[in-house]
């Protein structure tokens, strides 16, 4: 039994909905062996105790008067919006959309200045590979070996260069 299988599981095994002996035997023998669950199944068991023994809340006499008072103001505040505090959220939300803009226009200045230089650094030259002409297909292809690191490349993987074959294919020979 996995970790995860037994905390989707384990209100069933608690409550004892699992009546399956091998099955709770699973969860009893995970619970042994495994201390996060272990800590997992003794902290769900202290609260649970804890709520049981827990004595029945009885509210003060004057909670209902209040409660009445506070509902009161609250309906007061929907009927009158200039109170109402959506109306300073949506104050708030105009100072944030204005700081936005604010930003966006300081980045725009700032990019405008003119692009800044890069050192570009040559790349070192490459041996290419000699096109090879197969009889019967019209056309000659080969890879380039330095096309995957050219910046703004696509395909990452290199770039297949395709050319017209010539009329007279030249044989593929060793050193050329």
């Amino acid at each position: 039994m996995t970790c995860t299988e037994l905390r989707e599981r384990y209100t069933e095994f608690r409550d004892g909905l699992i009546t399956a002996p091998r099955e709770a035997q699973r969860f009893e023998r995970h619970l042994a062996r495994c201390g996060a669950c272990g800590a997992y199944d003794a902290a769900l068991r202290r609260g649970v105790r804890a709520l049981r023994e827990a004595e029945t809340i009885e509210p003060s006499p004057s909670f209902r008067r209040r409660l009445d008072e506070r509902l009161r103001a609250e309906r007061l505040q929907l009927a009158d919006p200039s109170t109402s505090p959506s109306l300073r959220a949506r104050g708030a939300a105009g100072i944030a959309a204005a700081l936005f803009v604010a930003a966006a226009l300081a980045l725009v200045a700032v990019e405008s200045r003119g692009p800044k230089r890069v050192a570009t650094v040559a790349l070192p030259p490459v041996p290419f590979p000699k096109p090879v002409a197969h009889a019967g297909v019209p056309f000659v292809t080969f890879q380039d070996p330095r096309a995957s690191v050219v910046t703004g490349n696509p395909n990452p993987y290199g770039t297949a260069l395709v050319q017209p074959a010539s009329a007279r294919p030249e044989p593929a020979t060793a050193g050329r």
